[in-house]
C-alpha cells in the first residue's frame, strides 16, 4: 500500500492547536479566578504559535509553578501531543507538502508556478489558510477550556500578538483574498481539488474550499 502524501490539513491543525493550548492553560494556577484573556504569541520565522499568557479576571497573570516564566509572565507552549498535520514549525524546515504538491500541480496545469504556493509568503493560499486556522483556534478555545473545567470570564477573548501589534484575522478579508488567489492560480479544477485534499481533512471544509 502506497504511503499517503503529506498534507497540511489545516482543520485538524486548528483542532490540535486548540487542544494543546487548552492543556497548557489548564496546568496554570487559576485558583478561584476566571480566565479573561488568552494571549498567543506569533514569532517571526515560526509557523506555529510559540508562547501563551493567561490573564485572569482580577487582571493578574496566571502562573505555572512547574515552568520558567518569560519576562512578560507568559510561558513557552509545550507541544505535548502528536500533530496530525505536516505543517513545519519553522520557516527553515522543509515544507514536505509543498514539495509534493507543486510538481503535481504544475503537471496538471502548465500555468501554475512554484511561487504561487507558500506557507510563508503573504497572500499565498497556504499562508491565508494558516491565518484562517488561527481564527478557528480563537473560536474553538472557549469551548475546549470549558470542557476541561476552566471557568471563563463573560468577556473572555483570545488575542494573537506578533511582538509589536495585536493581529486580527478577519474571515471576510481572508476569504476575499483566497477567492482572488484561487482565481489567479487555480483555473484548473483538478489543481483545486488536489489543493483541497491536502489542505483539509473534513468533507465540509473541502466543500467550502471547492465552492470559493
Amino acid at each position: 500500500m502506497a504511503k499517503p502524501s503529506p498534507a497540511y490539513h489545516f482543520d485538524l491543525w486548528a483542532e490540535f492547536l486548540t487542544v494543546t493550548i487548552s492543556e497548557n492553560i489548564s496546568r496554570c494556577q487559576l485558583g478561584m479566578n476566571r480566565v479573561k484573556k488568552v494571549r498567543l504569541s506569533l514569532v517571526d520565522k515560526q509557523n506555529w504559535p510559540c508562547h501563551f499568557k493567561v490573564i485572569l479576571d482580577n487582571e493578574l497573570v496566571a502562573q505555572n509553578p512547574n515552568k520558567q516564566a518569560r519576562p512578560d509572565g507568559g510561558y513557552e507552549i509545550e507541544y505535548i501531543y502528536r500533530c496530525p498535520s505536516h505543517i513545519p514549525n519553522g520557516h527553515n524546515i522543509e515544507d514536505g507538502v509543498a514539495k509534493s504538491f507543486i510538481p503535481k500541480a504544475m503537471s496538471l496545469d502548465e500555468a501554475f508556478f512554484e511561487d504561487a504556493w507558500s506557507l510563508t509568503n503573504s497572500g499565498c493560499i497556504p499562508y491565508l489558510l494558516r491565518q484562517l486556522s488561527f481564527r478557528s483556534v480563537s473560536k474553538l478555545l472557549s469551548k475546549q477550556l470549558e470542557h476541561q473545567g476552566v471557568e471563563l470570564d463573560p468577556e473572555f477573548s483570545v488575542q494573537f500578538y506578533d511582538g509589536e501589534n495585536f493581529v486580527s484575522f478577519s474571515y471576510d478579508g481572508i476569504k476575499h483574498e483566497l477567492v482572488r488567489q484561487i482565481g489567479f492560480y487555480m483555473g484548473n479544477p483538478n489543481v483545486k481539488k488536489l489543493a483541497s485534499d491536502i489542505c483539509f481533512k473534513h468533507p465540509i471544509n473541502k466543500s467550502w474550499f471547492m465552492n470559493l
